[in-house]
């Protein structure tokens, strides 16, 4: 089954959009906000395929191997690896907020923290009268949040870190549905944890019955300061008009645990580039054996669909694990049926499908957003495979290139998949939708272009 990257459709429709205008900026990845969908997947394919460096069949060398490769990697994805780091994944809430909860009881000067919201449970508190401890011993603490979430999550104990002095960024941007969904947090500027966990219960399994499956990462070394670089950016754009201290130029100067990884911190400010997304779609025309992607909700542009389509037909194993009718969330429902119809083609190309049915029982949900190529790359962090991540969210993934970091997220894929079903044909994707799936799935669409900008349906976490 071949397509042609144009031509190509996903289970998302064409947007209702005038055509492609000139790109805001001069980054190879800078669209306007009146892009098609479309048009996002020609161009990140042009950034994606390589003419110096094209993809490979099976079996041949990993394109991640060549030092060629890799350069044009960094400069498609604006995102330069830095030699010399440690890293290594942080499998579920448990083992993420071990680590850290420890970093914040030992920071000597400064935390800055970026979530998409602290809740109002007993992770939320902890959390908050720690960090409030440590604004008390005189740790710089610096907290970014999203605005519009702060309205439903976290009220409480965010006015309880405001009223003890801590400084936190409100963030919000001009567009309405726009949301902040970086998951980062840096303390001294010596270790980050970064993935997909906010915190709350449901994460970090402090409390509560519904316990989420989800995965980060820490890392210390040259790259810390790099992501720091990112979050000062956001942060001192804002900080004058929000009557916030900036974030000094002059790092911690604490000493790094140095290793073996390259690391990038990649930033994704939709409409303005798509970074992430050549990153992911980038790596799987580097691939010459296995792509391992695991993401809670895979709701897939026509550009992704290619490329799953592409690796397979040169005869690159591919495995996608997401969530299936019974594990997603409750505010993820209304769009299962989407998923799955993005899946049939991928499926019926010979991809191995997996849904996941919950680690602990039926129902619990995954939220894991990573993926690695060949035991020799890997990415993880915030970005959901969904069309808002190219409209509305701003996220951030870590880019890692380090064999022993793949292996351990592919020995953790492994063991999420026993936890799953897989599909054995497209037939048990064809599930005709319910009404109100097919209701709110054309809303959650029609916000996506331009002419939808009301709708405001989030179905971020």
């Amino acid at each position: 089954m071949r397509l042609r990257a144009s031509a190509t459709r996903c289970c998302c429709p064409p947007d209702s959009l005038p055509g492609e205008r000139e790109a805001r900026d001069s980054s190879p990845t800078s669209f306007s906000v009146s892009v098609t969908f479309e048009a996002i997947s020609d161009r990140v394919m042009k950034l994606a395929k390589s003419r110096a460096f094209p993809a490979r069949r099976a079996g041949q060398p990993s394109l991640f191997t060549e030092a060629g490769f890799i350069r044009e990697f960094e400069q498609a994805t604006n995102g330069r690896f830095s030699a010399g780091n440690s890293a290594r994944p942080l499998i579920n809430g448990p083992a993420s907020f071990e680590v850290k909860d420890a970093l914040i009881r030992s920071a000597k000067k400064s935390l800055l923290i970026s979530s998409w919201a602290f809740y109002d449970d007993t992770t939320g508190y902890q959390a908050a009268q720690m960090l409030i401890a440590k604004k008390r011993e005189g740790v710089d603490v610096k907290i970014i949040v999203d605005k519009k979430v702060l309205a439903g999550h976290g009220k409480k104990v965010v006015k309880m870190m405001k009223d003890a002095g801590i400084e936190v960024l409100a963030h919000t941007e001009d567009r309405a549905n726009d949301i902040w969904h970086v998951k980062v947090m840096i303390a001294d500027d010596q270790y980050a944890v970064a993935g997909g966990q906010n915190f709350g219960d449901v994460y970090s399994h402090k409390g509560g019955t519904i316990l989420w499956r989800d995965t980060d990462m820490v890392y210390s070394g040259p790259a810390v300061l790099e992501t720091r670089k990112l979050l000062a950016a956001v942060w001192n754009s804002k900080a004058r008009r929000e009557g916030l201290t900036p974030i000094s130029d002059r790092a911690a100067g604490m000493s790094f645990e140095a290793g073996s990884a390259r690391v990038a911190a990649v930033l994704q400010n939709p409409p303005n580039d798509s970074n992430i997304l050549v990153s992911i779609v980038k790596a799987m025309y580097g691939a010459t054996r296995r792509i391992n992607i695991e993401n809670a909700y895979f709701v897939s542009l026509p550009v992704v669909t290619q490329a799953v389509l592409d690796a397979r037909a040169r005869g690159v194993e591919v495995n996608i694990l997401t969530n299936s009718k019974e594990s997603i969330d409750p505010e993820g429902l209304v769009i299962v049926d989407a998923m799955y119809k993005c899946l049939i083609p991928l499926a019926e190309a010979g991809a191995n499908i997996y849904l996941y049915n919950g680690w602990r029982s039926p129902g619990d949900t995954l939220h894991s957003k990573f993926m690695t190529v060949d035991g020799e790359f890997a990415s993880i962090g915030s970005y959901n495979l969904h069309p808002r991540g190219e409209r509305y969210d701003t996220e951030v993934n870590i880019n890692v290139l380090d064999r022993g970091f793949a292996a351990g997220l592919d020995s953790a894929f492994a063991g999420d998949i026993r936890s799953a079903r897989k599909v054995k044909s497209s037939a048990d994707l064809g599930q005709k939708p319910g009404w109100l799936s097919s209701i709110v799935s054309e809303y959650f669409y029609a916000q996506l272009r331009e002419d939808g900008a009301a709708a405001g349906l989030s179905l971020q976490r």
